[in-house]
């Protein structure tokens, strides 16, 4: 065998090592993972934005139902005013799902954390919010 032949060889052998071994990257996939610097990333911000705007018009639509069938005219609580995500994680799915901790201003004033799960399918055109529940306070 030629020395040409073995270098051949032996390199197609290391391609084939090195596309048949899983790396660390692929042993994360469907897996979170950490989104970086959060707090300059435009897209995040604007994602926790949306999140809690949608929250406010579910609570608004939630209450006006209420309201109509108590047949009151009740008024309606101020929203959630946005302050900053706080932290961000995400996962490859039948789109991109973003777990969000989010910072806001409730109507009193106070500062409140929440924790969001968005899903995004742009191929769809699609931003749905799945969850956006209060963090429990430390006791």
């Amino acid at each position: 065998m030629s020395k040409v032949s073995l270098i051949r060889w032996s390199l197609l052998g290391l391609l084939v090592i090195a596309v048949v071994t899983p790396s660390a990257k692929s042993a994360l996939l469907g897996g979170k993972s950490d989104v970086g610097n959060v707090r300059t990333n435009i897209e995040i911000q604007e994602l926790g934005r949306y999140c809690v705007k949608q929250f406010n018009l579910q609570q608004q639509s939630k209450q006006g139902n209420e309201a109509s069938n108590a047949g009151t005219d009740a008024a309606v609580l101020s929203p959630l005013k946005f302050s900053r995500v706080e932290s961000a994680q995400k996962q490859v799915v039948a789109g991109t799902k973003y777990y969000l901790r989010i910072a806001v201003t409730q109507p009193d004033g106070t500062s409140r954390m929440f924790d969001s799960v968005i899903v995004i399918q742009p191929w769809l055109f699609s931003k749905k919010l799945l969850e956006f529940t209060p963090v429990a306070s430390p006791i």
